[in-house]
């Protein structure tokens, strides 16, 4: 093979550029096919690093579980995701103020679903958005992580990852909760209500989490906040305002 070369330069210059900006050329060149081409070859990838990555916080969680114990592990979940320079929420607390702001109710659902799309949520038999007088109803069948590791078998057997045996507000109140799972009632609720205040979680957890595969997980997006139920304030260990 030496000496020989395997691309071409056109070949060459695509791996600068993602599939969508490559389909978008194609599309401006009239060449649908190649478009097609280039849409499929995304989606048939892209999941790859995003699952890579999700067994890589699951098994990196499950190791801290095992050496230091569960107290350590849930530490570690909140400082990461929450607090200090590392915390990844913040933005996304930011982008939910600024788009109530400015678009209100509408802007920040259309920001959610966008999120979701890119997430891994439309593995058969899929997400639905629903709507009704006083709040919208995500379901995620599964979840494009929490959930699919459970439909994974990735908590099962010998080398299965950790559940959180402990019940806290951590949990939702509940015992055996999946290690990864675990950041969603600490990201999704308990922080936005400590850093905002009441009424400003990202969204509600009401499933609350996959329990066995095939299990969805369902999401209350509440148009008035004030009118969240009390429940969802005592199992994250907050109260709601009088």
């Amino acid at each position: 093979m030496s000496g020989k070369r395997i691309f071409t330069k056109e070949e060459l210059a695509e791996f600068s550029k993602d599939c969508m900006d490559l389909a978008l050329e194609a599309l401006e060149k009239g060449d649908v096919e190649k478009a097609k081409q280039w849409c499929r070859k995304q989606k048939e990838t892209k999941d790859c690093i995003h699952d890579l990555y999700l067994h890589w916080i699951a098994a990196l969680l499950s190791t801290i579980y095992d050496r230091w114990g569960e107290e350590s592990a849930v530490s570690v979940l909140k400082e990461t995701s929450c607090l200090g320079p590392s915390g990844w929420s913040a933005p996304f607390l930011a982008a939910r103020e600024r788009l109530l702001k400015e678009k209100g109710m509408r802007g920040w659902i259309e920001y959610i679903m966008d999120v979701w799309r890119q997430h891994t949520m439309h593995t058969p038999p899929g997400m639905t958005m629903e709507e009704d007088d006083e709040k919208f109803i995500l379901t995620m069948n599964p979840c494009g992580s929490g959930g699919r590791l459970v439909n994974m078998g990735a908590y099962d057997g010998a080398f299965g990852y950790r559940k959180l045996k402990k019940a806290g507000p951590h949990t939702w109140g509940e015992e055996n909760v999946p290690i990864y799972c675990a950041h969603c009632p600490i990201v999704h609720e308990a922080y936005p209500v400590t850093v905002a205040g009441a009424g400003a979680q990202f969204w509600i957890h009401a499933s609350p989490f996959p329990k066995k595969p095939g299990d969805p997980c369902i999401y209350f997006i509440y148009k008035d906040p004030t009118k969240i139920p009390a429940k969802y304030y005592d199992r994250i260990g907050k109260k709601k305002p009088e």
